[in-house]
Order: structure tokens, then C-alpha cells, then sequence
């Protein structure tokens, strides 16, 4: 079976190109390390300099291979996963003497060995730390070892989905975006909250659970390391091992956790092999979901827009049980946490940090929390306009959609309407949040609410000092961000639809749209911060081009644009600017992809079916 799986996977070239791609992006990671200012390097490079700039580059490229790791190795085992349900490769291999358990691992090893490779393909790039000095070889293991026990826990993941025959593309980019959403808001938990809340400079209760935060105890003991072992004295010691050996405890988790799906797999593989249980049954006919045997299934009419295919998109997305329940979890749970932040900034009940304000704090928080949504809603905009052409090309729609009257700028209109107006409830979450913390300034400047208002600073005015108070967000912050993130969805839908056309799988549409929203971000927001803290007026324009930047220049103008808090008029202004701004750069993205999906439309379609 390994065999049967590598060969069959060595000779896709996409394969190649993933790896290519994943070793470019560590090749930038070390670069952006090697030319940052924590890096050490200064106007002279010398080998001193190298070796003291080898720990910050080493960490760099350590939490962006884990960072990868996670994000692709899904993906890279989407395509085996859909050619197995498709194929019925489970139901063929029931009929052979291979037992489950040989049947579950060697299905097991033939993933892991395309995602080792990618591991073992960075091992140049740490051999050449090893050479700059400063990065012991322990690291190096620590590195790697971490990378690879993610990585074979998202593999037993992925070979379970594939027994309970749920392996298809939304089951596998599902599990990315609740990957990415972890890696994100577990870290700003733990950076902005847990961390705070117990012994200084010591790891919490989540450090073992996350890879990110074992990797930043094991390279940053001396400011983020195990707590003392004499004040864990009266503890237990499963919990002393957890606390005090988080990447030993990491590793032991996704042992645990990786053999426990195996022996489940193993268990149930051939009753799984024999149709549906009757439980499984019982509940898809409870949430009105399709299955195996069942009579004729009814439903009302319902209206539908001048353009069918928007509200295809719109309207029949996200229907079953799953799908709603994650639209409205993410949706009430986004919202109460927004509520939640500010009640407890109210009542003065967030974490008090040294030589930082209370509405410091709130703003950090704030920032964590949109963050971590805007990055869920950027995912799965991506993740689902790259599958919509794709999906549609290998079901066999799109040759009956080409027979309708149907014009290819109605198609390709009616796909980015349906799919952001489908995303519009997500897209509501950080919009409505903002709006919250605008209400609530306003509302309490008026009350007289000390809370409302946080002092920024106190500057010299007409040969008197004074000292300023402005609001804790701004009334027109919503607003802004509403020019800035429904744009920039628009074009992530936009960018993951020019692949989906243009590729045959999924796979071959959702790396190159991720690549390049990545990177248009990364190099927009290193060079926005930048400019908006020594460029009045311009640098807000181009840092509002990086949503994640943007966002921090949204919650937090006062700290975040050069000379804000001398004149907020202008900055105010330089903020509704740059929003304009980034709608518009956005906007002539779309369009201008938009034309060009058009005008070669048929032939792309043509040319991919072999009719061409």
C-alpha cells in the first residue's frame, strides 16, 4: 500500500511544485530573519553578526515550517483522500487477506512520506544555521521533532476521515481552517491572557497542547519556560511532567492521540466498509441530510435570483447540519466574545500589566480576537472559491451549466455575488464587533464613563501642554473596516476562482491563492507598519493595502500612525483615505480578473475537458 501511494503521488508534478514551494518559503522566512533589525545584522556584515542573529532566524524559520506543516499537509493529502472516495479504493482492499491494522498504516505511511519529505527538505537551510553559529543541535531535533509529531497527528486525522468515509474536500478544508484558527487564537490566548495570569515568564496549561508555543519554550526558556519545580510540589506527577516538560508532554499527547485513532480505525474499517450504521442513519434523517435507502424527499419552492447561479451559491451552501452549525457558532460565539471584552473592560477585570494602561490592554486584546476572525473568514473564502469551479469540472455541472444560456460573465459575476453574500454573516462578526466598542465610547464619553476614553498623551498645544483623552474607538472605525475587509474577501473569492478555472483538482487551486494572499500581506503590512510610524498621511495609505496591518491601524490609531495623537483630524481623514484607497486597489483587482476570467473563459474550460 506504501508503495502503491508514493508512486502514485511521485508522478503528479504538483507534488513537486508544493515541495518547491514550501522550501521558497522557508528560503524567504530566512531572508526576511537575516534583513529584519532583531536579527542583529547591522551595516557591516560580519561573522560575529551571523552567529548572533542565528537564534532569531533559526526561531523564524522553526514557527513558519510548523505554521506550513499544518496548513499543508492537509492539503497535500486532500487529493488521495477524494481519489479514494471516488474510486472506492476501501471497498476493493475489504476484498483482499490484508488485515485492518495493515490496511490502516500502510494507508497511514503513504501520506506521512510526501509530508517527511517536505520536512527534510528545510534540513539545508538549518545546516547552514548550524554553520552561522549560535543554534545548537538540540534545537534542530526539538524543530523538527515538533513539526513532525503535528504532522503525523493531522495524518491519522486524515486516514480516519478516509475510513468513516468522510474524507471529502469540505471534511479536509474544514479541518484546515479549525487547524489555522487554533494555531492563531490559542496563541494569542496564551500571549495576552494566560501567560499574564500566572508566575512571570513561565509556560501555562496550554503550552503543551499547542506546537507553536512548545517550539517558543524550547528556544526562549530563559523568557517563556517551565515553571520551578518546588511550586509544583503538591501536585501530582502526570501534572509535573505536563507543566514542566512541555515538549515531552506535546510529544506523549500526539502519540497518544495518533495511536488512539489508529486502533479506531483498525476496529472499525470493516464494519464502517458495510454501509452506514444505523445511528449515522437516524441522523442525517433528523437533520434532513441524504442517505443510503429512503423514499422521495420533498421540499417548498423557493425563489430564485435574476442570476440562478449567485443564488446556487448563496442559498444552498452551508445547508447541511454541519455547515449551519458552524456559520452560527462562529457567528454567536464571535459576538460574545466582542460583548464579553467589553464588559470585563468595564468592570476593570482584565489582566494588569506592568507600565501599560487598561485600554492598552483592551486594544491588544481586541486586535488578537479580529485577527484570528479575519483570518478564519480569509481561509475560507479561499478555501471554498478554489473548489467551486474545480468541484462543479469533476461532478460533471459545468457541462450542463455551458449548455444553458448562460454567459460566462453571468457564471463568474454569479459565483463572487453568491459566495460573498454567503460569507456576508462571517464578514459581519468583526464588522458588528467594532461597532460594539464605537457604541460603547461614545455612549460612556457621554455618561462620563473613565473607561470610554483612555489618556494617550500629553503634548505641547499653543505653548501649553495638554493632555489628550480620546475616545477607546473611533466612531467611524466599523465603517472602515467594512470599506477595507469586503473588498479584500472579494478578492481573496476572486483569486481562489482564477485558479479553480484554471485547474483540475482542488489542490492545484487553493495552494497558489493561499501563496499569494500570504505574501501580498506579509509585504504590504512589513512595509506599512513601517511607513505609518514615520510617514504622516502616506504611510496609513500604504498600510491599509495589508488587512492584518489595517486592522491594527483601525483599533488602535493613536499608537500605530505617526502624528495621530498631535492631529487626529488628519489622521482621522488619512484613515477614511486609506480605506478609500485599499477599496480601490481592491476593486480593480476584481474587476481586472474578472475580465480576463471572461474573455478566456471557454477556452480554459475547453482546453482542461480535452475538447479544446
Amino acid at each position: 500500500m506504501v508503495v502503491r501511494i508514493v508512486q502514485g503521488g511521485s508522478r503528479q508534478a504538483r507534488h513537486l511544485w508544493i515541495r518547491l514551494g514550501y522550501l521558497g518559503a522557508l528560503v524567504l522566512l530566512m531572508m526576511i530573519g537575516l534583513l529584519s533589525p532583531g536579527s542583529g545584522i547591522g551595516g557591516e556584515v560580519s561573522l560575529t553578526a551571523l552567529a548572533k542573529s542565528g537564534t532569531w532566524v533559526f526561531a523564524i524559520i522553526s514557527y513558519g515550517q510548523v505554521v506550513l506543516v499544518c496548513l499543508l499537509s492537509p492539503l497535500f493529502m486532500a487529493g488521495a483522500i477524494g481519489q479514494e472516495r471516488a474510486g472506492q479504493t476501501y471497498n476493493i482492499l475489504l476484498t483482499t487477506p490484508l488485515s485492518n491494522l495493515q490496511i490502516v498504516l500502510g494507508s497511514l505511511g503513504g501520506r506521512l512520506f510526501f509530508i517527511m519529505t517536505l520536512l527534510l527538505s528545510g534540513l539545508p537551510l538549518y545546516a547552514v544555521l548550524l554553520i552561522f553559529g549560535g543554534v545548537p543541535a538540540w534545537s534542530v531535533v526539538v524543530s523538527f521533532s515538533v513539526a513532525a509529531c503535528t504532522a503525523v497527528v493531522v495524518g491519522t486525522v486524515a486516514v480516519t476521515l478516509s475510513v468513516l468515509r468522510a474524507g471529502g474536500r469540505k471534511a479536509v478544508f474544514s479541518f484546515v481552517i479549525a487547524v489555522a484558527a487554533y494555531l492563531i487564537g490559542a496563541y494569542m490566548l496564551d500571549t495576552a491572557l494566560l501567560r499574564r495570569l500566572g508566575p512571570a515568564n513561565s509556560t501555562t496549561w496550554l503550552t503543551g497542547l499547542h506546537p507553536l508555543l512548545v517550539m517558543e519554550a524550547s528556544l526562549n526558556s530563559a523568557n517563556y519556560g517551565p515553571p520551578a519545580p518546588e511550586t509544583l510540589a503538591d501536585t501530582s506527577g502526570l501534572i509535573r511532567f505536563y507543566l514542566t516538560k512541555p515538549f515531552a508532554a506535546f510529544a506523549s499527547i500526539c502519540g497518544l492521540l495518533s495511536f488512539a485513532q489508529i486502533l479506531f480505525c483498525a476496529v472499525v474499517l470493516r464494519s464502517v466498509g458495510q454501509g452506514e450504521w444505523r445511528i449515522v442513519r437516524w441522523a442525517k434523517s433528523q437533520f434532513r441530510l441524504p442517505v443510503e435507502a429512503g423514499g422521495e424527499r420533498r421540499r417548498p419552492a423557493r425563489d430564485v435570483w435574476a442570476n440562478p447561479i449567485a443564488w446556487r451559491e448563496a442559498a444552498t451552501r452551508g445547508r447541511g447540519a454541519a455547515g449551519m452549525i458552524a456559520r452560527t457558532g462562529f457567528t454567536v460565539v464571535g459576538l460574545m466574545l466582542g460583548a464579553a471584552l467589553i464588559f470585563l473592560h468595564h468592570i476593570d477585570m482584565l489582566p494588569k500589566l506592568p507600565r501599560t494602561t487598561s485600554a492598552e490592554v483592551f486594544h491588544g486584546v481586541l486586535f488578537a480576537v479580529l485577527l484570528m476572525e479575519v483570518a478564519v473568514i480569509t481561509l475560507v473564502a479561499l478555501y471554498m472559491s478554489a473548489g467551486c469551479v474545480s468541484r462543479e469540472r469533476e461532478d460533471g455541472t459545468l457541462d450542463l451549466l455551458l449548455t444553458t444560456p448562460t454567459t460566462p460573465k453571468q457564471y463568474i459575476w454569479g459565483k463572487l455575488r453568491g459566495l460573498v453574500s454567503f460569507l456576508s454573516l462571517l464578514l459581519a462578526v468583526p464588522i458588528v464587533t467594532v461597532a460594539m466598542v464605537s457604541a460603547y465610547a461614545m455612549i460612556g464619553e457621554a455618561l462620563g464613563w473613565e473607561q470610554a476614553t483612555f489618556r494617550a498623551a500629553t503634548i505641547n498645544s499653543f505653548g501649553g501642554q495638554v493632555v489628550r483623552h480620546p475616545l477607546l474607538m473611533l466612531p467611524e472605525a466599523s465603517v472602515s473596516l467594512a470599506f477595507m475587509l469586503v473588498p479584500f474577501v472579494a478578492l481573496c473569492v476572486m483569486l481562489g476562482m482564477y485558479f479553480s478555472v484554471r485547474a483540475k483538482g482542488v489542490l492545484g487551486a487553493v495552494i497558489p491563492s493561499v501563496a499569494i494572499i500570504g505574501g501580498m500581506a506579509l509585504v504590504f503590512g512589513m512595509c506599512g507598519v513601517s511607513a505609518a510610524e514615520r510617514i504622516a498621511y502616506v504611510g496609513p495609505v500604504i498600510n491599509g493595502l495589508s488587512p492584518a496591518t489595517n486592522l491594527l491601524m483601525i483599533v488602535n490609531p493613536w499608537q500605530s500612525i505617526d502624528g495621530f495623537i498631535e492631529n487626529p483630524v488628519g489622521g482621522r481623514v488619512s484613515l477614511v483615505v486609506a480605506a478609500l484607497i485599499a477599496t480601490s486597489v481592491y476593486a480593480g483587482f476584481v474587476y481586472g480578473m474578472l475580465q480576463a476570467m471572461v474573455k478566456g473563459f471557454d477556452h480554459t474550460v475547453r482546453r482542461l475537458s480535452g475538447t479544446g
